[in-house]
């Protein structure tokens, strides 16, 4: 009941099912809590950039490096997209260990 009265509210917001065809993911090399940073920053900027055409799913950390993981339709243009949003914002050198 108090669920309810919490999402009428709009407070609690339902998931919508999303069947995307593709999936990316942005893979780089992680030592340091500021690269888990990074990493975050980027999915919250990509996550309201995309629109309709992706859905940041999650992101994950081991093994020396961390994966943001991005499902869409058309994995060219959301790449392209994502791209677009991060490009001259973040330190794109950072992500590829150089």
């Amino acid at each position: 009941m108090i669920l309810r009265f919490l999402r009428w509210l709009g407070f609690l917001k339902r998931r919508t099912a999303v069947n995307f065809t593709g999936q990316l993911v942005f893979q780089w090399p992680a030592s340091s809590e500021a690269h888990y940073r990074l990493l975050l920053a980027i999915e919250e900027t990509i996550r309201p950039g995309l629109g309709p055409i992706g859905l940041v799913d999650g992101h994950d950390i081991g093994a020396g490096e961390v994966n943001a993981f991005i499902h869409g339709d058309d994995p060219k243009g959301t790449f392209a997209k994502a791209m677009s949003l991060i490009q001259g914002k973040y330190d794109l050198k950072e992500l590829m260990g150089g």
